[in-house]
């Protein structure tokens, strides 16, 4: 049980940094400015739901995507760490909104179904994380849906939390602030990027394990 509990938990850091609500929080202020209190924290909870959907469906149908397609899921991991250490390596540079795909919504885009793109997708839910839960989506045994179902919820619950929080606190965010903690954040991911590519790499070359 606890080898479990520690794979979740380890999953559900490392699937949060993939994400990165926090580094979003910027950009999600931008998107609801001029909205009411009300509507600020119910587009936070559509947002956290959305991401949970999209990481969900690239788990459990883009296996199946990638057999169709003759790719395995150790060439996939390899993939996902390169794409994971090139976010990290944005990350430390102060570059990851370019990285992900998007630029910030303008501020009078204030629509709540055009709002959740780019920010939902791909800006949250983007390339390093589908490429990541695809990467760990592999399961044998009931117990293994935990460690790949739960973090997914816990991140999506986690953007919520924190984008709600930035509207009640949205006064006192500092710019600089966030930027230090996309910074560290990245210094981490880029281990964790690297970790990747080496299970991809034991997995292709067997030898490599030996």
């Amino acid at each position: 049980m606890l080898p479990l509990v520690m794979l979740t938990v380890k999953k559900t850091i490392t699937l949060f940094v993939l994400v990165g609500p926090v580094s979003m929080i910027p950009v999600f202020l931008e998107t609801v400015d001029g909205l009411e209190l009300s509507e600020k924290k119910r587009f936070a909870r559509i947002l956290g739901f959305s991401v949970s959907i999209a990481l969900l469906a690239a788990t459990f149908l883009g296996s199946s995507f990638l057999s169709l397609l003759g790719v395995s899921i150790s060439a996939m991991q390899i993939g996902g760490g390169i794409i994971v250490l090139l976010l990290a390596i944005a990350m430390v540079m102060g570059k990851e909104t370019s990285f992900k795909g998007a630029n910030p919504p303008s501020s009078g885009d204030t629509c709540h179904g055009a709002s959740l793109v780019p920010l939902a997708i791909p800006l949250l839910a983007g390339p390093a994380a589908f490429s990541y839960v695809m990467g760990n989506s592999a399961w044998n045994t009931n117990w293994d849906l935990v460690h790949i179902v739960v973090p997914i919820l816990i991140v999506g619950s986690a953007c919520w939390l924190t984008f709600n929080m930035a509207v009640n606190a949205q006064r006192k965010i500092r710019k600089s602030s966030l930027e230090v903690v996309e910074k560290i954040a990245g210094f981490i991911l880029s281990a964790i990027a690297v970790e990747m590519i080496a299970t991809g790499l034991r997995g292709l070359f067997p030898a490599l394990a030996a």
